[in-house]
């Protein structure tokens, strides 16, 4: 079986990313690419084809070059890889020819007002919260969209997002959660609470700075570890954590981690205080490989990260750019050790049942085997 995924960017270092390397390792058959830029992660797959063009329109700005790349390799099944814009931009090139299905990564939002207002507007624009695609997306009509997917001839829809699942009757498919042996252990000599990502105020990484002062002074040898990926807003978050006068109290990292899963199995707190629904498609993975190597997480009450934490019952959620609730809440697990081991354990049992990548990619080949009408086994490496 052939089969050829369509996504608009490719980094496997990425959410959407990070799953269609998934779907090739877990899916038996050939997998290919096509994209306008692979940044990495280019073994994963049989091959790789790069259009180039603008993100935003793609595929319909490639139209002719991706129609030239399909016919040459004589796809079997075309998996998109998209947002809720997906199915009009595919619906005019040669992918209806192909038996297609969706994933839906997010049909995303704009925040109100009062949210942009106290999370800035300025970092929401940098960041993938207020991207054009974002704007069409919030107003786009779901009998539309319907209609788009009637066209494209998608037999399938797949999401991780709760708000596809329920507008599309989508089939819903978590992803995200690594198997690892490795756990969390309590401590309360130097505990460390951990925020790994990119460097970006819209993740909360400000509020985070802004609570850890009141957390110094209920736990004085409690440490923030900051493991951040660069981003535009980089050094005038560094300008802010040095004016946090954290000192010792603060470790920022900003070059590559070779071993993410060691660091958080290393942390004894995991905080992933997001300011708005889509600051990442859901799941917010970082929060689940957290969980996934039994490190108790708190996180904020919107959907990238509810998708994940279940409140009290394997983290914890507040409010978003409430620095105070976060600095309760972040104490609350430093200091109590019977709360810390329950989350401990309902950590990974929660991502083994709903965010395992193994059960992800027993869903997609049941999906693949619906459209195509046969059996699709799953649960090998296919490349």
């Amino acid at each position: 079986m052939r089969i050829v995924h369509v996504i608009a960017e490719f980094s496997a270092h990425e959410a959407m990313g990070r799953t269609v390397s998934e779907i090739a390792r877990r899916v038996p058959g050939e997998h290919y690419v096509i994209t306008t830029t692979a940044h990495d992660g280019q073994d994963a797959f049989a091959g790789v084809v790069e259009l180039g063009g603008a993100v935003e329109t793609f595929p319909i700005g490639r139209r002719d070059a991706l129609n030239s790349a399909l016919a040459d390799l004589r796809p079997d099944l075309v998996h998109i890889h998209g947002g809720a814009l997906a199915p009009l931009l595919v619906a005019r090139t040669a992918i209806p020819w192909y038996p297609n299905l969706l994933t839906m990564y997010a049909w995303p939002v704009l925040p109100s007002m009062r949210r942009l207002r106290s999370g800035g507007i300025r970092a929401a624009m940098q960041s993938n919260v207020l991207r054009p695609r974002v704007l069409a997306s919030s107003v786009l009509p779901t009998w539309l969209l319907k209609r788009s997917l009637r066209r494209s001839g998608t037999r399938e829809v797949l999401t991780p997002d709760p708000r596809v699942e329920r507008k599309l009757g989508a089939i819903r498919v978590g992803s995200g959660g690594p198997q690892d042996s490795r756990r969390a252990t309590y401590t309360d000599e130097a505990p460390v609470v951990l925020f790994a990502g990119r460097a970006e105020s819209v993740r909360g990484i400000d509020t985070l700075l802004a609570c850890f002062p009141d957390v110094v002074r209920e736990v004085p040898d409690a440490r923030l570890r900051l493991l951040l990926i660069p981003r535009p807003e980089l050094d005038a978050l560094l300008e802010t954590a040095r004016a946090a006068g954290l000192g010792d109290h603060l470790d920022v990292v900003t070059e590559p981690v070779k071993d993410l899963l060691g660091e958080m199995a290393a942390a004894q707190v995991g905080t992933w205080p997001f300011k708005y629904d889509y600051t990442t498609s859901p799941p917010a993975m970082a929060a689940a490989e957290a969980l996934s190597v039994g490190l108790p997480t708190v996180g904020t009450e919107v959907s990238c990260v509810e998708a994940v934490i279940e409140d009290g019952v394997n983290g914890d959620l507040v409010p978003p750019a409430d620095p105070k609730a976060l600095a309760r809440a972040l104490v609350r697990l430093l200091r109590d050790r019977g709360v810390w081991d329950r989350y401990a354990i309902a950590g990974p049992e929660s991502v083994a049942r709903n965010l395992s990548w193994e059960g992800m990619g027993q869903r997609v080949a049941a999906a693949y085997a619906d459209v195509l009408g046969r059996e699709v086994d799953s649960g090998h490496e296919a490349v």
